[in-house]
């Protein structure tokens, strides 16, 4: 039943619930001059919702990441026209990951000339298996959601453990609707460096980062406004480690510690004033390396190492005392993220959107 969650959960990651049961609820907050965040206030619901970034230039505005569905997209578009009249000229995919991306179709109906950028990896996998997924989701998840109801009314468990997996059991059942021809939007625009988005008052860089959280990260960097939008490289406050690569993902969130930002826009979660949270992250990711790598190159299988790691004091830093926190870090990076560090350990080659088992 764990693997089986496990596994639920990564397809969750990737596919949306419906509107009406708030799942859709979005909120505004500004970050600072010019630069806001649309968001959903709770982050830990087991279907995600990614932060997007909107930046005010001079003759439109520049928004980083989508949303996770049409229904999504058009909850965020909504947003934006409330922050300024102005047109989207620019959308930035920061990755292929359907949560960051499916909203895209909302944003080319309500401004057809805005210009969708992502690195030439995030295209690739976006027209590629990793968004085979959104062709048959959500189709039949009647017995997961029995599943989860089932949890729901367990009476051994923490009320906070009932009240998430009845919220999750609603997310779920909506499904199927969310996804109703839901289409992916590959960028048309790609680049594999530094593309910059010129502005007298609020440039924007965006900058392939290569491989770390996926294969094609990219990042926007405003450096009038110290502004760093990270999309998944940085996620709070669990991050996911769904085929991940991690030594690499340490380089990169390394160089990212080296931007100069007074604001750090994670791909969920709340905003960043300082490099606290950048670097637990970076160190849960090096205990991570250090626990498996070893275990890997002995020969010992993954299921062994799944055994033997244990990632218990990095589980209750980063859970902050909450069971379904707790629960999820097992979930959503240490069952994935013990894969990914064996198979790199091992010289076997991570695959974006693999199936985590």
């Amino acid at each position: 039943m764990w693997r089986g969650l496990a596994v639920a959960a990564a397809l969750l990651l990737a596919g949306p619930a419906a509107a009406e049961n708030g799942i859709y609820d979005f909120r505004t907050e500004k970050v600072t001059d010019r630069v806001h965040r649309v968001f959903r206030p709770d982050d830990m619901r087991i279907q995600p919702e990614g932060n997007v970034t909107v930046v005010e230039q001079a003759d439109g505005l520049v928004v980083i990441d989508a949303g996770g569905a049409p229904a999504a997209g058009e909850k965020v578009v909504a947003q934006i026209r409330a922050i300024s009249p102005k047109p989207v000229k620019a959308l930035v995919l920061t990755h292929y990951h359907g949560d960051h991306t499916l909203g895209a179709a909302a944003f080319l109906k309500a401004w057809p000339g805005v210009a969708l950028i992502s690195t030439t990896r995030t295209r690739e996998n976006m027209l590629g298996p990793p968004m085979a997924y959104i062709k048959t989701y959500g189709k039949d998840f009647g017995g997961y959601v029995e599943t989860l109801r089932k949890l729901a009314a367990r009476a051994d468990l923490p009320e906070e453990m009932r009240r998430g997996w009845a919220r999750a059991a609603e997310d779920a059942g909506a499904l199927s609707e969310a996804y109703r021809d839901v289409v992916a939007h590959p960028a048309p625009v790609t680049f594999t460096g530094r593309l910059v988005l010129h502005d007298a008052d609020a440039p924007v860089e965006v900058v392939a980062m290569g491989r770390g959280h996926t294969d094609g990260d990219a990042v926007a960097w405003l450096p009038r406004q110290r502004v760093l939008a990270t999309g998944d490289l940085v996620i709070a406050p669990l991050p996911f480690a769904f085929n991940v690569f991690p030594g690499e993902w340490i380089g990169v969130l390394e160089t990212l510690r080296g931007y100069d930002f007074a604001y750090l826009v994670p791909g969920h979660g709340l905003v960043q004033t300082d490099r606290g949270y950048l670097d637990r992250l970076i160190a849960l990711v090096r205990e991570l390396r250090d626990q498996v790598g070893p275990l890997a190159r002995e020969g010992v299988s993954k299921e062994e190492v799944r055994k033997r790691v244990t990632l218990d004091r990095q589980a209750e830093l980063f859970a902050q005392g909450s069971a379904w926190n707790r629960r999820f870090f097992k979930e959503w990076f240490v069952f994935p993220g013990i894969q990914a560090a064996w198979q790199e350990a091992r010289g076997e080659p991570i695959v974006p959107g693999a199936k985590i088992e």
